[in-house]
């Protein structure tokens, strides 16, 4: 059975239809912010570890839970591109509510594809001084792990025909996307997150272990080159991530790319030895990954 509680806290409206939940004592009136982007189907304490982060928190810094138009069914038919562009609205929030303080970006799962966004995409936004990834798997990889190559396959196919048709927006049928998601899921979407060969041109598509360094160059390192604090987090028993991917070793070129373009890794970067996903198992892991990001704002 499902458990229920209260959270105590402030909503704020930083857009006319969107809002962002505040963790907080009544009372306390934090300096800094960190923004919490989830994952696909998230939304409000979908992601186990958010309550326990934001009670470790020191009283100069606050975690804020973000509901964008993608958040809980919604990002079927949305983008990391609209992501991003509300995502800027709640830090321009922020920053005319805390003009001194400072604002991290934290996402989880393609919350990570947002703030790699946030960062790197063209356009002006407003600045962030940090930046963690938790979880940052790659969704072409993972649906490998869901779907046969002929089901993959036909799947693109379909997407890029509904594409060539003019019906991008279009949402594809049950029987090819719902074995994996219960999220209608558009035609343009399928293919970001799908991101097929040769090019794997997919918005979505950041982190896939076979990319070379020209085209970590132009992600990690261009990230790099903003200058941003970063923190990579990754799962060592991550379910989503397929067992032939080397972790460690792609950790460390993402590492190595950010830095080579100028930018600042924080010594919290690293494998969170027996997470999963989420941190879904509590105890040590979530324990290990909440002592990684109090060491990141604290070296802010």
């Amino acid at each position: 059975m499902a458990t229920t509680s209260q959270h105590p806290g402030v909503l704020h409206h930083y857009s006319p239809r969107l809002v962002a939940f505040e963790h907080r004592q009544t009372g306390t009136a934090p300096l800094n912010t960190i923004i919490f982007i989830g994952g696909l189907s998230d939304g409000l304490l979908t992601v186990p570890y958010t309550s326990p982060l934001a009670e470790a928190l020191p009283n100069s810094f606050s975690l804020v839970e973000i509901v964008l138009s993608s958040s809980y069914s919604g990002w079927g038919t949305l983008s990391i591109n609209h992501d991003v562009r509300e995502i800027a609205q709640c830090v321009a929030y922020f920053r005319n509510l805390r003009p001194d303080g400072k604002v991290v970006l934290l996402g989880h799962s393609t919350g990570c594809q947002d703030v790699l966004h946030y960062l790197i995409a063209d356009g002006e936004r407003p600045k962030v001084e940090g930046g963690i990834l938790q979880s940052p798997v790659s969704d072409r990889e993972g649906l490998t792990e869901f779907l046969s190559p002929a089901e993959y396959e036909s799947s693109v196919k379909l997407a890029r025909k509904y594409i060539d048709d003019n019906r991008g927006r279009d949402v594809l049928p049950e029987r090819v996307t719902g074995s994996i998601f219960s999220s209608p899921v558009s035609a343009n979407r399928w293919m970001s997150l799908a991101s097929p060969g040769p090019d794997h041109v997919g918005e979505d598509d950041y982190f896939s272990s076979d990319f070379d360094d020209d085209r970590i160059k132009r992600t990690f390192g261009k990230a790099g080159a903003k200058g941003t604090r970063l923190s990579l987090l990754y799962g060592r028993n991550d379910q989503y991530v397929p067992d032939a991917v080397d972790k460690d070793g792609l950790l460390h070129k993402w590492i190595r790319h950010i830095q080579e373009g100028g930018g600042v890794v924080d010594e919290s970067a690293g494998i969170i030895d027996g997470a999963t996903h989420t941190l879904k198992e509590k105890g040590k892991p979530t324990e290990d990954m909440i002592g990684r990001v109090l060491g990141f704002i604290d070296r802010l």
